[in-house]
């Protein structure tokens, strides 16, 4: 991350803007989209037919790819990054129109189906969470590795709740010097594709403070979206106290920035539930208690699976047919011994 120093506290805040404050048309980042084969790329005032149109396709439109929004007093949809909000009209034929909040563009989608989730647009009429998932890729945690990606599709279960609900997930894969930041996804099929398509990393770094910044800049405030961040990582190798410090610090001041002492805004912090794997981390359960989060240290990936999949569904223990071969138990058939001296009749 180029554009700021990890250890200036004004700057990350500056950073994490539409977090704190929400989405600004003054200060909107700029689109950092590369371009891509078989996306659509829509322009003002154009109309895009989804009979003849491949609806499987994606939508991009002011340099962003689009993926839906969540249901407005209006009756409109308002995009997660407050960025975009969708009119769908059914008097006739279906058009669904997409207006830029900023520069006021908009085209339409003609025969539009919300059921079908043309272009992968998604109009859901319930906000769920906007979660992300930051783990410490490294060789000393690859038994838990391994185990994060053979429950991936019982996580998108449920984190996805439905068509009804909206989701957003991130996936950030820290690593070496730069943290690999994978999403946003909206459905459940590409977030298990990519969970299950990470690689395993050979270094030993430790970049949470990075990685949590980073996870962070996709969120955004005053969507009804809950904000949570999921964190699985080990003690780093040397010990850095000062920069535990620091992040717990800026934590705080955060949430306080987010909050600002009014409670029903209460649902745009964020909330860190912390995974520590086969040992203690006092980082990890500082920031889960001061962020009004879970702390659950981990022993085996059978503990890391019962832990993680438990708490992403309200504490209720997954079934064994969730936790794979880690959840079988071997059943040992008792031997009668021998008596060497037995009872006279």
């Amino acid at each position: 991350m180029k554009d700021f120093d990890l250890d200036d506290e004004k700057a990350v805040f500056a950073a994490l803007n539409r977090l704190i404050n929400g989405m600004s048309c003054e200060i909107r980042p700029k689109p950092q989209q590369v371009p891509q084969d078989g996306l659509i790329y829509a322009s003002n005032g154009q109309a895009i037919n989804a009979f003849t149109e491949q609806s499987r396709r994606r939508i991009s439109f002011e340099g962003r790819i689009l993926h839906g929004g969540i249901l407005q007093e209006d009756g409109s949809y308002l995009s997660d990054d407050g960025e975009f909000i969708y009119t769908l009209d059914t008097s006739r034929v279906s058009i669904l129109s997409v207006r830029s909040v900023c520069e006021k563009n908009a085209f339409q989608i003609v025969n539009f189906s919300k059921q079908d989730l043309d272009f992968g647009l998604h109009l859901c009429e319930k906000p769920y969470k906007e979660l992300g998932f930051i783990h410490c890729n490294t060789l000393s945690i690859k038994p838990y590795f391994k185990a994060l990606q053979e429950i991936a599709p019982f996580i998108a279960r449920r984190i996805f709740k439905g068509p009804e609900f909206f989701t957003k997930a991130i996936i950030n894969d820290f690593k070496s010097k730069s943290g690999d930041i994978l999403g946003a996804f909206y459905e459940a099929q590409s977030f298990t594709k990519a969970i299950q398509a990470l690689p395993q990393n050979p270094q030993m770094l430790y970049l949470l403070n990075k990685a949590m910044i980073e996870t962070m800049r996709h969120f955004t405030k005053h969507n009804g979206l809950a904000k949570e961040l999921y964190i699985f990582a080990t003690n780093p190798t040397p010990p850095d106290a000062f920069r535990a410090e620091a992040m717990l610090k800026m934590m705080k001041n955060l949430n306080a920035n987010i909050i600002q002492g009014r409670p029903e805004l209460a649902i745009n912090q964020v909330v860190c539930h912390c995974f520590a794997l086969g040992e203690d981390v006092e980082f990890l359960q500082n920031l889960s208690r001061d962020s009004g989060g879970k702390y659950h240290r981990t022993d085996t990936p059978l503990a890391f699976k019962r832990a993680l999949l438990s708490q992403l569904d309200g504490g209720r223990m997954p079934d064994a047919s969730e936790l794979g071969k880690d959840a079988e138990i071997e059943i040992i058939t008792p031997h009668k011994m021998p008596d060497d001296d037995p009872p006279q009749i």
